[in-house]
């Protein structure tokens, strides 16, 4: 009794094993990959996994553009909105900073692209990036005095201010990563936070567990 019984549960394993054995092997990724598909190669790394890269980049500017009309912050303002790129603090100790960028940049050209980011939002590059350009191809950028003639002080010196705090934000973003074992847990928060008050006014965090083989 005891062989007749075990014999259908073995020949079940079995029949559920070999098609992933052999659907595994007949894959083969030779050049180009769709971007929301993961391969061998990928899933065998612990760093954070492309396709959540990319789907964090799509997930936050539909939310963001979808509380946009109900952010007191923004929708009382007056004018366009500025919002500068700002930093990316990771924490994972794996997955490089620079994959975080991709992140962003992905973020700001789909609020560019889109109807209601062009009507409100105004992006602004990072200054140190331009000002090189700027010296590299020179072209003069040196300040002018404003029409109102106010220089204001900051941090011990004079400037004349680029942009006025009540409608400005810089788009930040954190990342962590908690590691047992294979095993990784990430978190990726971006949050737009207010020059003005210090508030985050936005903020967008996703989590995703992945195993390394």
């Amino acid at each position: 009794m005891t062989a007749l019984y075990r014999l259908p549960r073995l020949m079940l394993t079995a029949a559920l094993v070999v098609p992933f054995v052999l659907t595994g092997c007949s894959q083969k990724y030779v050049g180009r990959v769709p971007v929301d598909e993961t391969t061998p190669g990928e899933a065998r790394d612990p760093r954070q996994l492309p396709t959540t890269l990319t789907e964090f980049s799509r997930l936050v500017p539909e939310d963001l553009l979808a509380q946009l009309p109900d952010l007191p912050e923004i929708r009382d303002t007056n004018g366009p909105v500025v919002i500068l790129l700002g930093d990316v603090i990771n924490k994972t100790g794996v997955t490089p900073t620079a994959d975080y960028e991709y992140v962003v940049s992905g973020i700001r050209s789909r609020l560019i692209n889109s109807r209601a980011g062009r009507d409100r939002l105004v992006f602004v590059e990072r200054r140190n990036r331009l000002e090189n350009q700027a010296a590299r191809e020179r072209v003069a950028t040196d300040p002018v005095v404003r029409d109102d003639g106010v220089i204001e002080w900051n941090g011990g010196r004079y400037f004349v201010p680029d942009y006025n705090a009540a409608n400005t934000y810089v788009l930040n973003m954190d990342v962590y990563r908690v590691g047992r074992g294979d095993t990784g847990l990430y978190a990726m928060e971006v949050h737009l936070d207010s020059f003005a008050t210090n508030r985050i006014v936005f903020s967008n965090r996703y989590e995703m567990k992945q195993i390394s083989e």
